[in-house]
């Protein structure tokens, strides 16, 4: 269940297409209640989303998934966002009470006031209370979930994400030459990727000033999933960064920008488990993020330097001139042990681990044991 399921949709919306794949191919007959489905030949149940606005959009998925359910005698309900009651809740969506005191800091009492937050709050705990077992991405979502709604620890799985090892692969160094020949970088350009739609959330203000006291030359930051707002193309202005920032828009081919790059950066101020993060390491980027990331608990095994503690210019500076002072070789190593890390994610793994926790909670489904 999720509101929309398919490819190239969103983060949690590929998750909700690899793992009805996954399912249908270990031969369980698998049904999408969404809004919107991209996944020809599945069975496809629609929950309407209704009006405009985020609040009657998300009543109405809420409401109408819920009758879906009802009529639709399943044997096991997957939700993979607000929704209620199902047998399995995966958190994977910024828990929104966290969000509330992580992105709100001077203002979350008054905030929660408002008819959104108190909306969503109230769907989150709904949600969370009703669902049989629920499953997390990071243990940093474990621990959210557990001061903000307290629930027991039992109740609640940690199962990291999976990784696509066959399209998130390293490239060869002519291949990575040729790509940046043809995006009109130079050679001797050291490459920052960063791979987000919600720059707030993810930090992107908080990255252009510590490029702005960057000392690095050449070097140019690869902008992904977005073109940006006029408020931060006047900041990159006014720091003198024209030449250094260039907005890509909407990527098809993200593994292709990843593994080009010298490091992917996402100093995200809350992310349960960013999968930019596993996928930049799957191509043999390492990734620099921040300890609001959930994906921290995967790049802290490639070098602990690579998790800043807050979101700030000066820690993220610090750390860009960590990563460029180290020689070539060093870089190198680093990027292999990205790849080495990454590997151990494989979407059987997840699939695996995800139905060894519906047994344990006693929940049916039947297992295959070669996928």
């Amino acid at each position: 269940m999720r509101r929309e399921c398919g490819p190239g949709l969103g983060g949690a919306e590929a998750y909700c297409a690899n793992v009805c794949a996954w399912l249908t191919k270990m031969g369980h007959n698998v049904t999408v209640v969404a809004d919107k489905s991209l996944l020809p030949g599945l069975l496809f149940s629609r929950a309407p989303v209704w009006g405009r606005g985020s609040i009657f959009k998300n009543l109405s998925f809420f409401l109408n998934a819920g009758q879906v359910l009802k009529a639709g005698n399943f044997k096991v309900s997957y939700g993979l966002s607000r929704v209620a009651p199902v047998d399995v809740l995966r958190i994977s969506d910024p828990l929104h009470a966290a969000w509330l005191d992580l992105g709100y800091r001077n203002s979350t009492k008054f905030r929660s006031l408002r008819p959104r937050h108190r909306l969503l709050l109230w769907m989150e705990a709904k949600a969370i209370r009703e669902a049989k077992a629920i499953v997390t991405n990071s243990q940093l979502v474990k621990d959210q979930v557990q001061h903000y709604y307290s629930t027991d620890a039992e109740k609640v799985t940690v199962i990291y994400n999976g990784v696509d090892l066959k399209r998130f692969r390293p490239m060869t160094q002519k291949d990575r030459v040729l790509a940046k020949k043809t995006m009109g970088i130079s050679d001797n350009a050291t490459v920052f990727v960063f791979a987000g739609s919600d720059l707030r959330r993810k930090g992107l203000s908080q990255l252009l000033s510590a490029f702005a006291r960057f000392r690095e030359q050449p070097f140019i930051l690869l902008v992904a999933g977005s073109m940006g707002n006029r408020d931060l193309k006047k900041k990159i202005e006014e720091m003198g960064l024209n030449q250094n920032i260039k907005w890509l828009g909407y990527v098809k081919d993200l593994e292709r920008l990843y593994a080009l790059a010298d490091l992917f950066v996402l100093p995200t101020h809350y992310d349960p488990f960013a999968n930019t993060t596993l996928e930049a390491m799957a191509c043999g980027t390492p990734a620099l993020t921040t300890r609001q990331n959930g994906a921290t608990e995967v790049v802290e095994q490639v070098a602990r330097w690579l998790v800043v503690e807050r979101p700030c210019h000066r820690n993220i500076t610090e750390a860009l001139e960590g990563f460029t002072t180290l020689p070539a070789q060093e870089r190198r190593l680093l990027g292999e042990k990205a790849r080495r890390v990454a590997k151990k994610f494989t979407w059987q793994r997840h699939i695996e681990e995800l139905i060894t926790m519906l047994a344990r909670h006693s929940i049916p489904i039947t297992t295959v044991t070669e996928v």
